[in-house]
């Protein structure tokens, strides 16, 4: 057997040497890809009416009722999602009829969370806004929930990025079925 030439050498050191990078690169992209800090995100699965009262006197109309939403909050990350305090808010022609507090909570990494919240919405504390009375005549009611988690995601308890989710949903009120109809987030 004859022994490499130093051309033959230098050509298997420069593709010892190229392939080498290239996993090095893949490696570095594969380890870029599972520190990308992405934001969690909450959607409205459903949304039901309890105990409602109306009045659609031209005088004084009135609106009562209990909102049951089931919310659920999605985390891709590979660490957990902490989120503080939060309020979910419901709005008719612009003005806030209805809040909740939402305590503190975390997602785990790669888990979703399921929040069951509850708002009485009252027309009672707020000044009569829009075309309440027509609306009711109507039998439907536009009304606009909005809810805001802000929080950290911790990678590797190495990385805490801070994330804002937030999530504004339009919804109809039918009064005749007494159901909650077109939803759209």
């Amino acid at each position: 057997m004859s022994k490499p030439t130093h051309e033959e050498r230098s050509s298997k050191c420069f593709v010892f040497v190229l392939a080498t990078f290239v996993i090095l690169c893949a490696v570095v992209l594969g380890i870029a890809s599972f520190l990308r800090v992405r934001g969690p995100y909450v959607e409205l699965i459903s949304a039901t009416l309890s105990q409602i009262n109306y009045s659609a006197s031209p005088s004084s109309p009135s609106f009562n009722a209990t909102l049951i939403t089931f919310l659920i909050i999605r985390n891709q990350n590979y660490g957990p999602f902490s989120y503080e305090n939060s309020m979910m808010s419901v709005l008719y022609a612009g003005a806030k009829y209805g809040d909740k507090g939402i305590r503190s909570g975390r997602v785990n990494e790669r888990e979703t969370n399921e929040l069951n919240v509850i708002v009485i919405v009252r027309s009672a504390t707020v000044p009569v806004t829009g075309n309440l009375s027509s609306d009711i005549n109507s039998g439907t009611l536009n009304l606009t929930s909005y809810v805001k988690f802000s929080g950290i995601v911790h990678l590797l308890r190495i990385i805490n990025k801070k994330k804002t989710i937030e999530m504004a949903c339009t919804m109809n009120l039918n009064l005749t079925s007494l159901a909650i109809q077109a939803i759209q987030c």
